[in-house]
């Protein structure tokens, strides 16, 4: 009877030995696995992923519009355009003339004339009054204003690039009359300041039909190349 309680007892501790050692094997195993998944790396491969995807998506929206400049690019009026920005062909449109002329007062003998005529650089600044208040051409007794016109004077007289002008001054400007106008005409802006107050002659008339001649100045680069954008 003893001798049969103790193999039973032998085979219940050989069985439970047994089950102990499957255990820690699958504990081990399972611990294995986890240290080796590679958690973070998924993370940081699904955040690559999603940053693509989206970089994918930009370009082809980016060829999606080239294709469709591509389709539509008219080269014909692309020249166009450029040869109005250039100045080289004439403009007509709605715009404003302006009158500048030297003061017709009657001078005292402690004033200077000097401050009662026209200088070059008042002309000057009204043009880029002009550019700045959205004109689209300028001419200035018919001369096209071209993006190397230069203002400077001889004694007192004024030179547009090397040609030389004579008062009156008429600046005609192609762009919407009422903007320009107001402006120029703004309380305490160039005009007031700078014309007025000389008791300079001065006039501006919208117009509903202007013709700027074309630029008939020198267009030849002798230095300047095209660069590369972003250089």
């Amino acid at each position: 009877m003893i001798s049969t309680n103790r193999s039973w007892q032998l085979g219940v501790g050989i069985v439970a030995m047994v089950l102990g050692m499957l255990l820690v094997f699958q504990f081990r195993t399972e611990w294995k696995i986890r240290s080796t998944l590679p958690t973070r790396q998924i993370n940081e491969l699904a955040k690559l992923f999603s940053t693509q995807k989206r970089q994918l998506e930009k370009y082809e929206q980016e060829i999606a519009d080239l294709r469709k400049q591509v389709k539509d690019y008219d080269r014909d009026r692309e020249v166009t355009r450029l040869k109005m920005s250039a100045g080289l062909v004439p403009l007509s449109g709605k715009g404003v003339r302006i009158v500048l002329s030297d003061s017709d007062k009657k001078l005292k003998d402690y004033e200077d004339p000097v401050f009662y005529i026209v200088h070059y650089d008042q002309l000057e600044l009204l043009v880029n009054e002009l550019w700045a208040a959205g004109a689209e051409a300028i001419s200035v007794n018919k001369n096209r204003i071209g993006s190397t016109t230069g203002f400077s004077c001889a004694g007192t007289t004024i030179l547009i690039d090397t040609k030389r002008l004579a008062p009156p001054y008429v600046v005609e400007a192609i762009g919407d009359p009422e903007n320009l106008k107001s402006a120029l005409m703004m309380p305490g802006g160039f005009v007031e300041q700078q014309i007025l107050s000389f008791n300079l002659k001065f006039s501006i008339q919208p117009e509903d039909e202007l013709l700027i001649p074309a630029y008939k100045g020198s267009i030849s680069f002798e230095h300047a190349k095209m660069a590369e954008e972003g250089e």
